[in-house]
């Protein structure tokens, strides 16, 4: 195994267990890449990568309006549903345009990767964190205008939106990866050797 040479900790501070879950992350990896590396090869590309993304953020969009429609009618069950397997598919698109830079572990990514991979996640906490404050006020403002109680279905349509901005949160560092994705360099063919 490769040790992250950006790490803080010397290579013997992680304990076994730690290092053996990393390795076989790393090798679930690549697993999926050669599993998929040759999907969507029209898509491997700045321009198919941001297409990709751009399906991501409307399925997110549109679990975002369920979410809404969750404190009016219970049926928001079914374009909530529409919505997740339209995000699961278009991340897992995402994650195959992109080499999956968000999930991979520190061994198995070059310094730009790992750079834009940090970059990614520290962004993505902080807009996280910023997100899970709405539901609270949500459930404040409701508790300071009913003093009989919140109606139940305030309180699931809450809890579905605190899911649906977690949900968002949690996709924030694949969908900066994916859209930082450059174009293959002209010289380098697809096994990386040099032309």
């Amino acid at each position: 195994m490769t040790t992250d040479p950006h790490s803080p900790l010397p290579d013997v501070s992680p304990p076994q267990v730690w290092r053996r879950y990393d390795c076989w992350r790393a090798r679930r990896h690549d697993a999926f890449a050669r599993k998929h590396g040759h999907r969507l090869p029209n898509w491997h590309n700045r321009r198919g990568a941001r297409r990709a993304v751009a399906a991501l953020c409307i399925s997110l969009a549109y679990i975002g309006v369920s979410a809404v429609l969750a404190f009016f009618t219970w049926w928001f069950a079914v374009p909530f549903a529409i919505g997740l397997i339209g995000c699961i598919a278009s991340q897992y698109a995402v994650r195959i345009v992109s080499g999956s830079v968000a999930d991979t572990p520190a061994a198995a990514l070059d310094e730009l990767q790992l750079a834009q991979r940090n970059a990614a996640r520290s962004m993505s906490f902080g807009i996280l964190v910023a997100l899970m404050f709405i539901p609270y006020f949500i459930l404040v403002t409701l508790s300071g205008r009913y003093s009989d109680g919140v109606p139940p279905q305030f309180v699931y349509g809450t809890a579905i939106t605190l899911i649906t901005l977690l949900l968002i949160g949690t996709m924030i560092p694949t969908i900066l990866t994916a859209w930082w994705t450059h174009d293959p360099d002209d010289d380098v063919d697809p096994k990386g050797d040099y032309r």
